[in-house]
């Protein structure tokens, strides 16, 4: 039985990365055969077949472009998820890519409690303000307000903040939101 890898998990990346790229290639044959069979039936390129399988370039271009985004997130090191995953197992989303207007925020770890949005990246470029004022606008639109968001680019730190937000009371459907938010805005 295949096993569903849902976002948020240490798998999910790798595995939508093979499910996309086989996805785009399956849709451009499905195009290519559709032509070559019109031209092998008719001797001509000139025939409803080839407008068929242009048209199926389509949704096949749209594939491709979604496997180019999925293959341009760099994965979370496997060195950070034993890391966090020995300390807080089944905590938190690993490797989440957000994308605004004008930057993209590829994140190896997020974890949410007591509406305080923590978040950890390898790419030490990350502008941390524009993430945070970006992941507000977006819970803010969702009807999400008073969320405190922090990047941060030291890992220490931010196991040590986990630690310290583990011990805070918090209301968990409030948080499931949050993570829920993160989830649908993230590739």
């Amino acid at each position: 039985m295949k096993k569903k890898y849902k976002k948020g998990e240490f798998s999910y990346l790798g595995h939508k990365k093979k499910l996309e790229l086989i996805k785009t290639l399956l849709m451009f044959g499905i195009s290519a055969l559709v032509f070559i069979l019109g031209l092998i039936s008719t001797k001509t390129k000139s025939n409803y077949l080839t407008i068929v399988a242009v048209l199926g370039c389509l949704p096949a271009s749209k594939s491709a472009v979604s496997t180019i985004m999925y293959y341009r997130i760099k994965e979370c090191s496997r060195e950070l998820f034993c890391n966090i995953s020995e300390k807080f197992p089944n905590m938190g989303s690993f490797h989440l890519y957000f994308t605004s207007y004008d930057k993209n925020f590829a994140t190896s770890h997020i974890f949410v409690k007591a509406s305080t949005i923590i978040a950890y990246t390898e790419n030490h470029k990350t502008d941390a303000n524009a993430f945070e004022e970006h992941i507000s606008t977006v819970l803010k639109h969702d009807g999400l307000k008073n969320c405190h968001i922090k990047l941060f680019t030291d890992k220490d730190k931010y196991l040590q903040r986990i630690e310290q937000l583990m011990i805070l009371e918090a209301n968990q459907e409030t948080d499931n939101r949050i993570m829920n938010v993160l989830h649908s805005v993230s590739l």
